[in-house]
């Protein structure tokens, strides 16, 4: 059922409740306290004829002012009674009520108020009326356009160039996060962790591998200074994807060293190291060690969109889509490997084969070696971007166990 239409209804539900529970706690306030006035003036005029009678008896009063006083009480009764039938239904009352209505009314939509100032109605907003894709992305370049025209009124900004290609490839905007670093690293060109972030973007924009630009960049950051660990994670990667796990091992023990045991660097030094043990382990077994070529699949993915995210697709320039390997019931973390698939590779049909081999490890992609077990999906990315979207597809996660000749069906079809 829809989330919103639950929350509107239970809304007119308590208001309607809290006005009725009000309503009739206050009528019946002002009927309880209306019967007592009545009864307290009934008795008060009892009292007072019965006084009359017993000074008559002590001969206090003369029959005939008796008579008199007895007949003022009675015209008394008399206006008493007709007081309270009007009473009943006089204007006081009636405002009373109203004003108890408008109390009880008002209270819930005060609440409601309320709520809607402080609270979080997005959460029940339907998906349909929340901003699309395309808007959210257009808001988000609309962002950094006026960043980047900010900056460029003021060139020499390090730390405002740092922040905006950060924030671009935080995205996946690599592409333009990398041109924002060429004018940071130009202004702080001895500053080894620019360098080292400015390889990061280049490595995510050659999907995960260090090879080429990235690599040049990491050989920067390590020129300036030789512990930064960023860099030394970047370098491991590329010594793993080129199958130097001695040099490898190496550079990731340095790297943990060097780093906050809690952090995510060590994390992610310790995952390599395992991942280090678990290739040599396979040749101690006498399985041949994968080299970084085509021939070393892990796996072959035959992916399949269905219909109405291949016509999704069609209509996004950007759309893209993605192989995301994890470690078994781990849906947290960094993957094990991720690969990027370009949109005209996708087939008019909406079918895309694909290869997974052992240079697509990610940094730390412990476990992505032959005999491991691991779960594959896959994910159109209608923006682009290697972040899970509002409006993307993806599949369902596949559980395999890497090897040569392992293949693995995937078809994007959940919204």
């Amino acid at each position: 059922m829809n989330p919103a239409l639950v929350f509107l209804a239970a809304i007119v539900l308590i208001a309607i409740f809290v006005t009725w529970w009000l309503m009739h706690a206050l009528k019946r306030d002002h009927t309880r306290a209306t019967h007592v006035t009545r009864e307290t003036n009934v008795e008060a005029l009892r009292i007072e004829r019965s006084e009359l009678d017993r000074d008559r008896k002590l001969g206090l009063l003369h029959d005939s002012a008796h008579e008199e006083a007895t007949r003022e009480l009675e015209v008394r009764v008399l206006r008493e009674a007709e007081l309270d039938r009007t009473t009943a239904s006089a204007t006081p009352a009636k405002r009373s009520l109203w004003a108890s209505a408008s109390f009880a009314t008002l209270l819930p939509v005060s609440a409601i108020g309320v709520y809607l100032l402080i609270g979080a109605p997005h959460a029940v907003i339907p998906e349909v009326v929340r901003p699309p894709v395309a808007q959210q992305e257009s808001q988000m370049d609309e962002l950094f356009r006026v960043a980047e025209e900010r900056l460029k009124a003021q060139p020499n900004d390090a730390k405002g160039w740092y922040l905006l290609a950060r924030a671009r490839a935080s995205v996946g905007q690599f592409d333009a996060a990398m041109k924002d670093y060429e004018k940071l690293v130009a202004l702080t060109p001895n500053d080894a962790d620019a360098w080292a972030d400015f390889a990061d973007a280049a490595a995510g924009a050659s999907e995960g591998k260090v090879l080429g630009r990235p690599l040049e960049l990491v050989g920067q950051a390590l020129a300036i200074d030789p512990k930064q660990p960023k860099a030394l994670l970047l370098r491991g990667t590329h010594e793993i994807q080129v199958n130097d796990l001695a040099a490898a091992e190496k550079t990731f023990t340095l790297a943990k060293a060097l780093v906050d045991p809690s952090t995510g660097f060590a994390s992610i030094a310790d995952n390599a190291l395992k991942d280090i043990a678990a290739r040599r382990g396979a040749v101690t077994r006498g399985t041949p060690e994968p080299a970084v070529a085509p021939a070393s699949a892990l796996a072959s993915l035959a992916i399949s969109l269905s219909p109405e995210a291949l016509q999704a697709a069609s209509r996004s320039s950007s759309a893209a889509v993605f192989i995301v390997v994890r470690a078994v019931d781990r849906d947290a973390g960094p993957p094990l490997a991720a690969k990027k698939i370009a949109p005209n590779t996708i087939g008019a049909d909406g079918k895309i084969s694909v290869t997974l081999g052992s240079s697509d490890a990610m940094i730390g992609g412990s476990g992505l070696a032959p005999g491991s077990e691991v779960q594959i999906e896959a994910r159109l990315s209608l923006s682009g971007q290697p972040q899970a979207q509002p409006g993307d597809f993806r599949s369902a996660k596949a559980r395999v166990r890497l090897a040569a000749d392992a293949s693995v069906a995937l078809v994007i079809d959940q919204k």
